[in-house]
């Protein structure tokens, strides 16, 4: 550090020790960001992977699936959950299925 004098210190001296604190400020602010991001995709890809262990299909399988598969199959699966789950279509409780044949052609 550069002296001028007892008690004194160049300007350039106290703009170098701003400038290093401020990145050493930046760099701790990256460093947090870099870990609270590093934790919430280890908590997405816990979610995720809970999620594929509840579909209806071989661990074998669904240890292999990536994020979108797992997601594709599981709203596949509530789909055909859902739709099971109402019985019949509402063509076959009532009347015969409707016809889309057109006639006379």
């Amino acid at each position: 550090m550069s002296s001028i004098g007892p008690g004194f210190e160049s300007k350039n001296s106290r703009d170098n020790r701003n400038f290093l604190f401020a990145c050493s400020i930046l760099e701790l602010r990256k460093e947090k960001s870099r870990d609270a991001a590093r934790s919430r995709r280890g908590k997405e890809n816990f979610e995720f992977y809970e999620l594929a262990k509840m579909l209806p299909l071989p661990a074998a399988i669904t240890s292999q699936l990536d994020k979108a598969s797992i997601i594709r199959l599981t709203i596949s699966y509530l789909k055909l959950r859902d739709f099971s789950g109402h019985g019949d279509p509402p063509w076959s409780r009532d009347t015969p299925p409707p016809n889309k044949s057109v006639k006379g052609w």
